[in-house]
């Protein structure tokens, strides 16, 4: 069997994936309260997955902890590399197809620095055509995974959206490698994450994006971003609050703060509350 019929093969137990990208990137004015707000009963059938289980908070703090070290390392590697660095400083003046260009040197620097098997990186407008980008992955045969992006959709999106949007699916990358190899408590939430998604339907845009993989893969990205640009820039369709950080380097809505200052309402309730900042930013005319 070839590469391309494998892939196509896999598209029923991946297409849950693609909804990070399509949910994160409506226009503003499409969100609306039953489709925007995290569900109780849908995170329910697999709490193990979600950053709004109140059990989860060890794994957040790991996370958190996990994605700092992490994000300092990419940052300081790519300083390393002069040239690429001196480019991506640059790159609101590059042109789309210079900027193109960079993503293959940035993921190399990623791979490495995080230490995982490179996924093999899809850059073209054919082998998924209707979508921006994608990370394939199986739950049923775990590999290294694919990252997808598409120039002709990532070229009408905001200019750091490429960038952002590599770093994220490669993340996913290394996530899903970890959760299928070992047995850590960030493993094991990586897994439970991965498997729902591939699994459950019905998502709202922050349950969803609540996921453990998005929730920490969307927060990864926007820090790389955020170090790269000193926080200048704001980027509220990457991910929710809670993976968003302010001008001054602090998350939005910061889950671990949220849950022991909220110990009368669930962290979900509290999210929400939280979140309706977001829900009109979305709503703006």
């Amino acid at each position: 069997m070839n590469k391309h019929a494998f892939l196509n093969k896999k598209v029923t137990l991946v297409k849950s994936c693609l909804v990070a990208a399509l949910i994160s990137y409506l226009p503003l004015s499409q969100a609306n309260p039953d489709k925007f707000y995290a569900t109780p009963d849908l995170q329910a059938k697999s709490p193990a997955a979600f950053a709004l289980t109140e059990s989860n908070q060890l794994w957040l703090k790991d996370a958190h902890h996990q994605r700092e070290q992490d994000a300092q390392r990419f940052f300081n590697a790519l300083k390393n590399e002069e040239k690429l660095f001196n480019s991506l400083q640059k790159w609101q003046s590059l042109s789309f197809e210079q900027r193109m260009a960079l993503l293959p040197l940035v993921f190399k620097v990623e791979c490495q620095i995080l230490d995982m098997v490179c996924p093999e990186l899809v850059i073209n407008n054919s082998l998924y055509p209707t979508r921006a980008v994608n990370f394939v992955f199986d739950v049923r045969f775990p590999g290294s995974g694919l990252v997808f992006l598409n120039p002709d959709k990532l070229k009408d999106m905001a200019v750091y959206a490429p960038l952002a949007f590599l770093i994220h699916e490669t993340r996913h990358a290394y996530q899903f490698q970890l959760g299928f190899s070992q047995q850590s408590l960030l493993a094991k939430g990586y897994k439970a994450a991965f498997t729902a998604q591939a699994g459950l339907s019905g998502y709202s845009f922050s349950d969803f994006l609540t996921l453990l993989n998005e929730y920490e893969a969307f927060q990864f990205a926007n820090h790389v971003i955020g170090l790269l640009i000193d926080w200048r820039i704001d980027m509220p369709n990457m991910g929710t609050f809670a993976s968003q950080f302010d001008d001054k380097g602090q998350l939005k809505i910061n889950l671990v703060d949220l849950a022991e200052a909220n110990g009368n309402k669930s962290l979900l309730d509290a999210y929400n509350q939280q979140a309706k900042a977001h829900y009109y930013l979305r709503n703006a005319k």
